[in-house]
């Protein structure tokens, strides 16, 4: 059952139940467990100037991994398709998406007298740089200096655009990259699964990242800045998103409540 609800500015949610099946692969599986859909119409278009931009949805999934079919150390996280429409193939070009994400990854494990270590311990590739992954304050979320989500310093900030030749499915099967080939129907999306968090033989890795998905003018964002950046332009809208996994030793359970990042960070860096 589908339940909808219209908010101000015209974003509409669209909250389906929790679903329960899985993709198996032979060795494991993917089991969705939830799937949100909310949808942006662009309603004062007149104002900014961007009636070519007709619709930006975000589809929002939670799931679960199992490797090799072992249901007792699943792997979980979150991940999103952003999608938008134009009025014209030719007007796709006019807008760019860019992320923005607060937060990281680390590892904690349990030691014999009970007391809990934890540690970033880990690396990721922002604004050309491999830095630790856990950033305490919201910065883009670029691998190069084009805050355009998906961008590439030699194939542009347009190329890696997708498109389906299935319209409204995400298949990688039947995807298409926009600068290889131009889609027939003026609708794009670019997809973003973080890493997850899992239980392992030594410990976990827990995943607390917040992130904000937005769409611009293009000609509002510039083709080159720093990461820090993050009020470079006004959005035309933003959605915001989290994939939220901590492990809890004592339940033996990952909790998805929201977390003080900064306050996170200043614990793990005390480690």
């Amino acid at each position: 059952m589908k339940k909808l609800s219209l908010l101000a500015g015209f974003l509409l949610f669209m909250l389906f139940p929790v679903l329960s099946y899985a993709h198996f692969n032979g060795k494991g599986h993917v089991h969705d467990i939830s799937k949100t859909v909310r949808t942006f119409f662009n309603p004062d278009c007149d104002t900014n100037g961007t009636c070519d931009l007709k619709r930006v949805s975000l589809i929002y999934k939670a799931y679960e991994v199992w490797f090799a079919d072992d249901p007792d150390y699943p792997s979980y996280g979150n991940g999103i398709v952003i999608e938008y429409e134009t009025d014209s193939v030719s007007s796709l070009e006019k807008f760019a998406v860019v992320q923005f994400i607060r937060g990281g990854a680390f590892y904690s494990s349990k030691n014999a007298n009970g007391t809990i270590d934890k540690i970033i311990g880990t690396v990721t590739e922002n604004f050309e740089e491999t830095v630790q992954f856990f950033f305490p304050e919201w910065v883009i979320d670029s691998r190069d200096s084009d805050p355009a989500y998906n961008s590439d310093p030699d194939d542009g900030r347009f190329y890696y655009l997708r498109w389906n030749k299935v319209l409204g499915s995400y298949d990688n099967r039947t995807r298409q990259y926009y600068g290889a080939e131009k889609p027939n129907a003026p609708v794009v999306y670019l997809t973003d699964y973080p890493s997850g968090a899992f239980v392992g033989g030594m410990g976990a890795v827990s995943a607390a990242m917040e992130f904000k998905t937005c769409i611009y003018k293009a000609s509002d964002v510039p083709v080159k800045t720093v990461r820090s950046d993050v009020y470079f332009a006004k959005p035309i809208i933003c959605f915001e998103w989290q994939n939220i996994y901590i492990y809890d030793f004592d339940s033996g359970k990952f909790k998805t409540e929201q977390v003080d990042i900064p306050l996170l960070y200043k614990e793990l860096s005390k480690e």
